[in-house]
């Protein structure tokens, strides 16, 4: 979980940075379960979506798209 993560929860559990609470404890007032879990659901729902697409559909490119030179 990135600090970005914990400071947006931290704001959503109405405390401030200055009141010291656990991460734990925040995620469990929110219970928001993390956000790796719900991010590889999501890529991997959307994958079976594009990948029911035709070939000239732009998600349909854009999944397959690997570029030529380099960086």
């Amino acid at each position: 979980m990135t600090k970005i993560e914990i400071k947006f929860f931290i704001t959503t559990a109405g405390y401030t940075l200055f009141d010291h609470k656990k991460n734990e404890e925040i995620l469990e007032e929110v219970k928001k379960e993390p956000a790796d879990e719900t991010l590889k659901w999501i890529q991997i729902k959307l994958a079976t979506i594009c990948n029911r697409m035709n070939g000239n559909r732009m998600a349909q490119i854009m999944l397959n798209y690997r570029p030529d030179g380099r960086r």
